[in-house]
């Protein structure tokens, strides 16, 4: 009997990968924008903030559509790093 493969599941876990390095993107620009508030840095605190957007954006807009395990893995938002497997 062949193995058969839960893809709504596998999703899950996919996007659940996603959100944990997400996070610590996110996680990571929270002093770059706290010393740019300090320092009146407007300019970068609004790119910092549109990075930020954009990652906490990735669970709604990033294509999880796949078919197979192979597919589903070889997909990665490219505005993370790359994945470590």
């Amino acid at each position: 009997m062949p193995i058969q493969v839960n893809m709504v599941k596998a999703r899950k876990v996919h996007l659940e990968a996603i959100r944990g390095v997400r996070n610590s993107e996110l996680a990571a620009l929270d002093i770059p924008f706290m010393q740019a508030v300090e320092s009146g840095d407007t300019e970068a605190q609004a790119t910092i903030a549109k990075s930020k957007q954009t990652l906490r954006d990735i669970p709604q807009t990033f294509d999880l559509g796949a078919n197979t395990p192979t597919q589903l893995k070889d997909r990665w938002p490219s505005e993370l790093p790359p994945r470590a497997d």
